[in-house]
């Protein structure tokens, strides 16, 4: 094994990279936090403020889920599996 440690300029550079990251991190979620609130504060959909972002459409449908940002409308996929029928449910005539 080598005796080495590191010169001042590489600790200084490490130290400045780790901080830009931190940084980066800090920010990206502020952006994410920003989004869900102008999702549920404004009418506006997830596409749309999509076209202003570097995220796509789907990304912005993940934070909105994260968030807890209601959906703007009703799912229109229904499921094709069909419903139980159970003895005693319901009523007939």
């Amino acid at each position: 094994m080598t005796d080495y440690t590191p010169s001042q300029q590489l600790s200084n550079a490490l130290d400045a990279f780790t901080k830009a990251q931190e940084a980066e991190e800090a920010a990206r979620l502020r952006l994410r936090a920003a989004v869900a609130e102008d999702l549920k504060t404004y009418d506006v959909t997830n596409d749309v403020i999509a076209g202003h972002l570097p995220w796509s459409g789907e990304t912005v449908r993940g934070i909105a889920r994260e968030y807890g940002v209601p959906r703007k409308r009703k799912p229109t996929v229904k499921s094709i599996k069909p419903k139980k029928r159970t003895a005693g449910g319901g009523s007939s005539g």
